[in-house]
C-alpha cells in the first residue's frame, strides 16, 4: 500500500498519523457494493468507543502501519478539515497547512502528497 511506503520513508523524519473520522460506507448510510462483497457491516458508530472499534477493523483490514488517531464521535476533527471520506494534509512545523489534497477518493494523490513532504524536509532538519 502506497501510504504504508510514504510511512517508512518518512516517519523518522516527522510525525504521519491517519486520523480514523466518520464511517463513509456505513450500513445504515451510503453502503457500497465493496463492502458488501468483503463482509463489511457497521452502522455509524453513535460512541467513541464503537468509533474505536470500527477504526482498529478498518486498520487492520486495510493493513496500515501508520498510527491511527480517532476523532471524537462529535466530529471535531472532520468539522474542522472536510475529511470525509478521505484526504491527505500536511502540517507544518507552525501548525499551518503545508498541503491540502483534494477529497477522495478521486482526490486521493498520495504522490503529490509526498512530494509535499519532500518539499517541506528541509524546513524540518
Amino acid at each position: 500500500m502506497r501510504l504504508n511506503e510514504i510511512y517508512q520513508t518518512y516517519n523518522n523524519h516527522i510525525a504521519i498519523y491517519v486520523i480514523y473520522i466518520r464511517e463513509a460506507h456505513a450500513d445504515n448510510g451510503w453502503r457500497v457494493p465493496e463492502n458488501l462483497e468483503h463482509n463489511i457491516h457497521f452502522d455509524e458508530p453513535t460512541t467513541d468507543d464503537e468509533r474505536t472499534e470500527v477504526a482498529s477493523v478498518c486498520q487492520i483490514g486495510l493493513d496500515l502501519k501508520i498510527p491511527m488517531l480517532i476523532d471524537s464521535i462529535d466530529n471535531d476533527v472532520d468539522d474542522k478539515y472536510i475529511g470525509l471520506p478521505m484526504r491527505l494534509f500536511l502540517i507544518d512545523r507552525q501548525g499551518k497547512i503545508a498541503y491540502a489534497g483534494d477529497r477522495g477518493p478521486f482526490g486521493f494523490d498520495p504522490d503529490s502528497w509526498e512530494q509535499a513532504i519532500m518539499d517541506e524536509l528541509p524546513a524540518v532538519g
